[in-house]
């Protein structure tokens, strides 16, 4: 054999050798990635229920300026994310970061990071859409009113309420905690809350009342099971679209009564025409919102 074969040779079993680490290694860094997004994606799952996959396909589109894996790393730092970008794209929209606006990290194409900001991180001009965010209620409320009411039903409902750096399109959630005692166990408290609701602290307070209403709406009407003193029954097993409507319908006539304005009319309406209306307790609704006026009988 040649000299200059030998090297061919070698030159070849090199490359394959190469190859073959090349393969490894982006075999490594899918069953990372798919360890991380699986497991956000199962918890979400286990939190919210089928609506979940839903919820993370219609993330992934909405930021289609990200990859699809930046996405989910933005989903997994502020969940509700409307619309990212970074400081410098902003400031070209006339929009500034607010001073001590925590940034989501992502992966920047041949670099390490970069730091992006959601948009309710920033001040200015409104974007296109920006008023259809069905979340969104107008009227006169303040600090010390919502601070009230949330006194109240901790104290009251036994609900641990939570104001939490979420994105525009997440308004709050409500979850049953009896299941997991050990998160607010009796010993660090007189008594450990029954049930935890988190709000959106980026909205404005007369927002985070009506999604307040919301998710009590969904505890009071057993939507998250069984109260425990037997003031209402397990009613988890109705259809996702039921159980959306009765709490919307709950935060409607609560905000309504109390004279503020609430821009999700619209998509109560949208979810009134898509169910079976006899599987709706309007008792359930009108009990619900009495106990959230502290109107019980």
């Amino acid at each position: 054999m040649k000299p200059t074969d030998q090297f061919d040779l070698f030159a070849q079993e090199l490359e394959n050798e190469r190859k073959v680490g090349r393969a490894d290694r982006r075999l490594k860094s899918f069953a990372e990635c798919a360890t991380a997004i699986d497991r956000l994606f199962q918890d979400a799952l286990q939190a919210t229920g089928p609506s979940a996959f839903d919820e993370f396909i219609e993330f992934a589109r909405r930021l289609s300026n990200l990859s699809v894996y930046n996405a989910m790393l933005v989903r997994l730092q502020r969940p509700g994310a409307a619309a990212v970008a970074t400081e410098k794209k902003w400031n070209d929209k006339r929009r500034e970061v607010k001073p001590g606006a925590i940034p989501i990290v992502v992966l920047r194409p041949f670099g390490p990071v970069s730091f992006l900001y959601e948009v309710s991180d920033t001040d200015g001009p409104p974007l296109p859409g920006e008023h259809n965010n069905p979340f969104v209620t107008y009227g006169e409320m303040d600090e010390i009113e919502w601070a009230k009411a949330v006194k109240h039903h901790q104290k009251e409902s036994k609900v641990r309420i939570e104001e939490m750096n979420f994105g525009t399109m997440l308004a709050g959630n409500a979850r049953n905690l009896q299941a997991v005692p050990s998160r607010y166990p009796k010993s660090a408290q007189a008594e450990a809350p029954e049930w935890l609701i988190q709000i959106n602290k980026n909205h404005s307070v007369p927002t985070r009342y009506a999604t307040l209403a919301h998710e009590l709406g969904h505890i009071f009407c057993g939507h998250c099971g069984a109260d425990p003193s037997g003031r209402w029954p397990d009613r988890s097993k109705l259809p996702y679209p039921v159980r959306e409507a009765e709490a919307e319908a709950v935060s409607y006539l609560v905000c309504a009564r109390r004279e503020l304005d609430v821009a999700s009319s619209e998509y109560l309406r949208g979810l009134i025409k898509d169910i079976d209306l006899r599987q709706v307790s309007l008792y359930a609704i009108f009990e619900a919102a009495n106990r959230i006026e502290g109107k019980t009988k």
